[in-house]
């Protein structure tokens, strides 16, 4: 890490933030209908909180609205929204891809290799808005 005239630089060139940062992302299971989308959503948590390479912590909810019916076939997909926090470092490169493959390996070690995630860190603000009431409820308007 090398320190510049008024701000700090990691190794790689990209500043350090100076408190933690929150990162919100949204993600996608495909799952076996019998299986419970809050089993799941406790599996997140753990395989993200749990994770040593990438030190972060995850708080996720079970996003009701991106319930989908069940189509063809045995399997369902459930909506999460996840707020990641991270240390003064800040996320990693390719934060999507390293959270897909964490997700990934955890539930297909916890349930089989019938699951598949997808993961999305770049939200617009209208998914933002809508995401954070599944998230932290309705916000509180005064009457």
């Amino acid at each position: 890490m090398a320190v510049g005239c008024s701000r700090v630089v990691r190794d790689d060139g990209r500043p350090m933030t100076a408190g933690p940062v929150d990162v919100m992302a949204a993600l996608h299971v495909r799952a076996p209908a019998e299986l419970d989308p809050h089993v799941i959503a406790a599996e997140l948590t753990r395989a993200v909180n749990g994770h040593r390479k990438h030190p972060m912590t995850a708080e996720v909810a079970f996003a009701r609205d991106v319930l989908t019916p069940r189509r063809r076939g045995r399997h369902r997909r459930h909506g999460y929204v996840a707020i990641l926090t991270f240390g003064a470092a800040g996320p990693p490169r390719k934060l999507d891809r390293r959270l897909r493959k964490i997700v990934r390996a955890s539930l297909e070690q916890a349930f089989g290799s019938d699951m598949a995630a997808q993961v999305r860190t770049e939200l617009t603000p209208a998914e933002v808005s809508a995401y954070w009431c599944s998230l932290r409820g309705a916000p509180h308007r005064s009457a």
